[in-house]
């Protein structure tokens, strides 16, 4: 027999979860199952955490465009400190990549207007540690952020909350069933019953619609995070990332983020950093900046799941009534969140139809 009914129950308690639980329950009497013993422990409390408008392609491009408003502006309550925090984006080409370069701006500089090219000289005086022999000239945009995550999910918990929603925590699932229009979600802390289940479990998103056997063309790949010292000036630096995608630091505390921008195919798991991924980052930093690195700080990995085409994969399933996939948001859940999780809240309350651009059946 079921503990609790729920009209709709989300499963996976990351950023994707928690957005979509905090709108659906406007509408709807909500839950959140999450497997591990705090909200936002893989994926999205390893978030590289910035607000880029011109990410990805211009479908991920609009649905962060989208969130900004929210951002900027979030619900009364919803947040004690301000959710972005200027920060700026350089992006670097080395010589013989000037071509990558202009082809870059042409793309982007439509939907970012404030995306502007920079010569050698002025993109050194954006990172004033970047060794001149590895720059030819770059792109600078002043709208990148810094996003405050751990505001967002506390705010996006807080919104739940307060309209009558659940987190249940360490409630991994063991079997799903459907009967006479009804879910039962069999948990090792309970039985919960939904009328619409969200699957929003990230790296396990695919495996999760394969008990099922709903197949999704879903693969988590592992990035590796390293922090190294800083002087305390770090803090007003950019975000500065390489043309050519092998490459980016960052400030983060307690000192400077850097990350070779690796994607290593990986099962869903609590992924560890590679130790040659960790050489690979210092090394390509040396070879880029002048900043001396004695040893990392601080190292970590994270899983990012993509579709193919790069594109969430959103909406209800047609061979599976009542079943919602909110999966393959890699890079860029958290800056599309706000927008993301209107969107559900909007079409499993049947306010709207899923866009065809990221609808689960296009596949």
């Amino acid at each position: 027999m079921a503990d609790a009914k729920y009209d709709v129950a989300v499963i996976g308690g990351g950023v994707a979860g928690l957005s979509a639980a905090a709108f659906i329950s406007e509408h709807a009497q909500t839950l959140v199952l999450e497997r591990e013993s705090q909200p936002a422990y893989h994926s999205s409390g390893r978030s590289a955490s910035v607000f880029i408008e011109g990410y990805e392609n211009a479908t991920v491009a609009g649905l962060t465009k989208a969130s900004g408003p929210f951002f900027r502006d979030p619900p009364e309550g919803f947040s004690d400190t301000p959710l972005l925090v200027p920060r700026g984006g350089l992006t670097v080409a080395r010589p013989g990549e000037e071509h990558k370069l202009a082809k870059y701006l042409a793309a982007w500089q439509p939907l970012c207007p404030e995306l502007i090219p920079a010569d050698k000289e002025q993109t050194l005086a954006h990172s004033t540690i970047l060794n001149p022999d590895y720059v030819a000239g770059g792109a600078w945009d002043p709208t990148w952020m810094s996003i405050d995550t751990h505001a967002l999910l506390l705010g996006y918990q807080r919104q739940l909350r307060l309209n009558g929603g659940r987190v249940a925590t360490s409630a991994e699932v063991l079997d799903l069933t459907r009967s006479d229009g009804t879910w039962t979600v069999t948990t090792t802390k309970g039985a919960y019953q939904a009328e619409v289940l969200v699957n929003a479990a990230g790296s396990w998103a695919g495996a999760l619609g394969a008990r099922l056997s709903l197949e999704k063309p879903l693969q988590p790949m592992r990035r590796t995070g390293i922090i190294v010292g800083a002087p305390e000036a770090v803090n007003t630096w950019p975000l500065v990332h390489t043309i050519s995608g092998d490459l980016y630091y960052k400030p983060e505390s307690p000192g400077l983020m850097i990350c070779p921008a690796d994607e290593t195919p990986s099962p869903p798991c609590d992924a560890q950093p590679d130790e040659m991924d960790i050489a690979i980052a210092i090394d390509r930093f040396q070879q880029y900046t002048r900043h001396p690195v004695d040893r990392p700080l601080h190292t970590w990995a994270g899983l990012r799941t993509f579709a193919p085409d790069r594109l969430p994969i959103v909406g209800f399933d047609d061979d599976a009534p009542g079943f919602f996939w909110l999966a393959g948001q890699g890079g860029f859940g958290v800056q599309t969140s706000p927008e993301m999780g209107r969107l559900v809240g909007a079409v499993v309350s049947g306010q709207e139809a899923t866009p065809a651009a990221i609808d689960a059946n296009r596949f």
